[in-house]
């Protein structure tokens, strides 16, 4: 049985600027859990509504009742080991581990989380190292697990120690164990299997590279062939342009999942974008970030469009059908044991869901507004800033309010 949140924390923030006195216990009702609002870095082994953080992405829930939090802007992982402390797990804060220092076991914006069967280790997806690194929580050692530091798209086929990623930034397991991957800006979602071996399961690197650097998109009708290999890039502007980034798209609803496109932010300043999730079903349902949508990728290998209005950014559609609403840069996916499908709408500062009937709803903040407020009160109600994570675990939803620099709790009713 997974751990609450315990009560000591109710009286431990509201009378210095930090968050009200609020009980995390009580249904239908918002509460920050850790987090003073305040961006900066300190509080390790303090009272966790004390602490501060810096861009909080997200949250994943452990089966001993630990709570691991991304301090992402911190280049961090912290953590709630049930007693209302927070806690240092992995990270200096040094941007380490790059091509250029492999040596070093730091990370650099780390921003997907996931834990193994054993509950012993801790991989994570290392977006700005374009690694994923895993944490032996007995330790603390950190070791790489795939990618060899390089922003580049390489090594289908191969081991995964050897592949090159872009911007890793979500990660689940497959219903057979498999470890699955949003390589964001390579515009793919990637399989490690149990032998290493990473290839790509969905999405295909289109390059559409305008003169000079190569002709241009497809004409209609034309497929874009194979840039040389090892790399996993398509082109129809000529093996002069395989060089350049993939190209966001959208195409592929109804079609296989490698004949795919999808459109997540990609180069150095983007955000990080398209988490995926598994239902019990065995579909794979990712958010396609820039294309303002959520797909599915059924068991066949057949895609989906489940939410949202493609390349129509918006705020609109709560209690009509889930594919006529708009969204506005959806990202973190989480199931409740129903099968409703929770989602961030970041830029809408509000979390979504989409009930197993396909009626969409807010559920969390009032989509539109910005701002940090609601603690003790009507989730519905609360205001949210740019929440980017999500968690669902034992009836409690944990956002990752990101621009308000806290991790927020609810009981749902």
């Amino acid at each position: 049985m997974k751990k609450l949140i315990p009560l000591m924390l109710l009286a431990a923030c509201g009378d210095d600027g930090g968050p009200p006195p609020c009980d995390p216990t009580e249904p239908n009702t918002i509460c920050t859990i850790a987090g003073s609002g305040k961006n900066g870095y300190d509080g390790d082994d303090g009272p966790a509504v004390k602490a501060r953080m810096s861009l909080p992405q997200d949250a994943l829930m452990a089966k001993d009742g630990t709570l691991y939090i991304l301090d992402w802007n911190n280049h961090r992982v912290r953590s709630l080991p049930g007693d209302g402390t927070i806690r240092h797990v992995a990270g200096r804060g040094e941007l380490g581990g790059t091509l250029d220092d492999p040596a070093n076991d730091d990370l650099n914006h780390p921003t997907g989380l996931l834990i193994d069967p054993s509950g012993t280790r801790l991989l994570i997806a290392a977006w700005h190292n374009s690694k994923l690194r895993t944490v032996d929580l007995t330790t603390g050692a950190i070791t790489d697990s795939c990618g060899d530091g390089r922003r580049a798209y390489f090594g289908d086929g191969a081991a995964a120690l050897t592949a090159t990623l872009d911007l890793p930034a979500s990660l689940a397991y497959s219903p057979t164990g498999d470890v699955i991957v949003m390589d964001q800006a390579n515009q793919v979602i990637r399989k490690i299997d149990s032998t290493g071996t990473i290839t790509r399961l969905a999405g295909k690197c289109v390059i559409d590279a305008p003169p000079p650097t190569g002709g241009g998109a497809c004409p209609a009708g034309v497929e874009p062939i194979a840039c040389p290999a090892p790399s996993g890039k398509f082109t129809c502007g000529g093996m002069a342009s395989c060089s350049a980034p993939c190209t966001p798209g959208y195409t592929g609803d109804e079609g296989p999942a490698l004949d795919m496109r999808m459109g997540q932010p990609f180069g150095q300043s983007a955000d990080p974008a398209g988490r995926i999730a598994y239902d019990k079903q065995g579909n794979l349902f990712f958010a396609d970030t820039g294309n303002q949508v959520i797909r599915k990728i059924d068991a066949a290998g057949i895609v989906h469009r489940v939410a949202g209005t493609a390349g129509m950014p918006g705020s609109s559609g709560d209690s009509g059908p889930a594919l006529a609403a708009k969204l506005s840069n959806p990202v973190d996916l989480a199931f409740g044991p129903d099968g409703t499908l929770y989602f961030t709408d970041v830029y809408n500062h509000c979390v979504r869901a989409i009930a197993p009937d396909q009626t969409i709803t807010t559920v969390v903040g009032e989509c539109g507004s910005s701002g940090y407020e609601g603690d003790g009160g009507d989730p519905k109600l609360a205001r949210l800033k740019r929440p980017y994570g999500i968690e669902l675990a034992d009836g409690v939803l944990y956002v990752a309010d990101t621009g308000n620099h806290v991790i927020r709790s609810v009981r749902l009713p």
